[in-house]
């Protein structure tokens, strides 16, 4: 019975020690991502669509799931999506319809990140 209590004790603990690797390995793909876009990405103005708290907090800031629709200097319009953590006050300043300037990667459209979320106009 003891025996039992150990091994399940061990799961535990592995699928935590787990948890935490992967977790770490997201965080620092994410993180090198990003350093990537914000020195070879393409700056670009972009328009709220839709933003919504996602629930999730990211070192204490809450986390939110941003949609854009950015407009290049060349080529077509694009919608993309963000989730990002900022503090409240930068949510209250993006409503539906703001401007905000991105990057994005020229490679994968799809992956942005916000440059500068004051109003722009």
């Amino acid at each position: 019975m003891e025996n039992n209590r150990e091994i399940g004790a061990s799961i535990i603990l592995l699928c935590m020690v787990v948890f935490w690797i992967v977790s770490s390995l997201r965080k620092k793909i994410h993180e090198e991502r990003k350093r990537r876009i914000l020195k070879e990405g393409v700056q670009a103005k972009a328009k709220v669509l839709h933003i919504q708290p996602t629930g999730e907090y990211l070192n204490n800031l809450p986390e939110f799931h941003v949609q854009v629709q950015i407009q290049p200097e060349n080529g077509a319009d694009f919608v993309a999506e963000v989730t990002e953590a900022f503090p409240y006050p930068k949510y209250d300043s993006l409503r539906n319809g703001s401007h905000v300037v991105v990057k994005y990667d020229p490679d994968y459209y799809k992956r942005v990140i916000f440059v500068q979320m004051d109003h722009v106009t």
